[in-house]
């Protein structure tokens, strides 16, 4: 009988909570976001979360206003239309 220890599996679909505080104006926008998209406010956050860290002009324009120190400065590179750093 083959014994599998399933705390050393990854799975492909976990995610990770980010906890985003945000003002009220902000959050108005992304609520009426949301409703406008069908979504919930979190579905919506996370998809452009991910959209911003897979475009290499948003990283660059973030690392651009807030980058301080450049031993951390990421490259985005596309391979084969996927991004990484």
């Amino acid at each position: 009988m083959l014994k599998v220890d399933l705390r050393e599996q990854k799975r492909s679909d976990k995610k990770t909570r980010v906890n985003a505080s945000l003002n009220e104006d902000t959050h108005q926008k992304l609520k009426k976001l949301a409703i406008s998209c069908d979504m919930t406010k979190t579905m919506l956050a996370a998809s452009l979360i991910e959209s911003c860290v897979n475009h290499v002009d948003i990283i660059e324009y973030y690392q651009r206003l807030y980058n301080k120190d450049e031993q951390y400065r990421v490259v985005p590179i596309n391979q084969d239309g996927n991004i990484t750093y």
